[in-house]
């Protein structure tokens, strides 16, 4: 996953409002999101490493990961995959703080983890191993590659976008009033300016590549020295919204892409709330 949009007590009706796009090479198996025969959540599956980029459960419970971008940060010994950080949530009954708290972060490359529970007392938690475990704070907040809320030109749009989008959203979602403008939102393929880029170590035609809020690369769209690692093609795979109200009615819809196009219509999922 490479960037989250979160929308944090800003709606009467939905304490918590997650807009997402996965970023992933494209020839890596992954299957949609859907409910785990193994666990009671809804989330997609990386069918390489078997964890998810993003789910729901019962209960309001919402938990997503994004990688950092650390080129050259060699690999922990032991390590284990991001992808379960997430899933062992969902799984679980703990709080985001104490589940955080818990996390072995050395044995991860770096990451951010969102975890929230409506039921908790801190309600949203980012945890990371680049960072402390910190509860939230209300507003509308951006996460990509990078620390959350670094200011990326993907983070900042995509910020002004969301918090366009829900001022004037009704307390019935629907996909003229929600979904369709989220998902469009997402789709937001515009590059940044050279100067507004990140430095994170990948060459500034990488970083240009990777600086829309949707992202779309093929090998004869970079440079011969990213080649061989974008073989195949990288870009967004599935863009996600989810959605839990105050009863804790947790609704998610996901739009998968193949090579960069729609693939299908947008699924829906939904957990009642009490």
């Amino acid at each position: 996953m490479c960037l989250l949009l979160i929308a944090y007590r800003q709606h009467p009706h939905y304490p918590l409002l997650l807009l997402a796009n996965r970023d992933e090479f494209y020839r890596r198996p992954a299957a949609p999101a859907h409910p785990w025969e193994d666990s009671e959540m809804v989330a997609g599956r990386d069918l390489e490493a078997g964890g998810t980029w993003l789910g729901i459960a019962p209960g309001g419970r919402v938990a997503a990961v994004t990688n950092i971008r650390e080129p050259g940060v060699p690999e922990p010994q032991q390590v284990l995959s991001r992808g379960e950080i997430p899933a062992n949530f969902l799984r679980s009954t703990q709080s985001p703080q104490t589940y955080a708290a818990g996390l072995p972060g050395a044995r991860y490359r770096g990451f951010n983890a969102l975890l929230f529970d409506p039921r908790a007392d801190r309600e949203l938690v980012c945890a990371g191993n680049r960072h402390a475990p910190f509860a939230m704070a209300p507003g509308v907040h951006g996460i990509s590659n990078g620390a959350p809320d670094a200011p990326w030109p993907k983070v900042k749009r995509g910020c002004r976008s969301l918090a366009g989008l829900i001022a004037n959203l009704p307390d019935q979602l629907d996909p003229e009033n929600f979904i369709a403008p989220a998902l469009t939102l997402l789709a937001d393929d515009t590059r940044a300016q050279e100067s507004q880029l990140p430095d994170t170590g990948v060459g500034l035609p990488m970083e240009s590549a990777l600086s829309p809020i949707f992202v779309r690369i093929h090998a004869e769209d970079i440079s011969a020295e990213n080649h061989r690692a974008m073989r195949g093609g990288y870009g967004t795979r599935a863009s996600t919204l989810v959605a839990v109200d105050h009863c804790g009615e947790v609704q998610l819809w996901e739009q998968t892409y193949i090579d960069g196009t729609v693939s299908g219509s947008p699924r829906h999922f939904r957990y009642p709330g009490r």
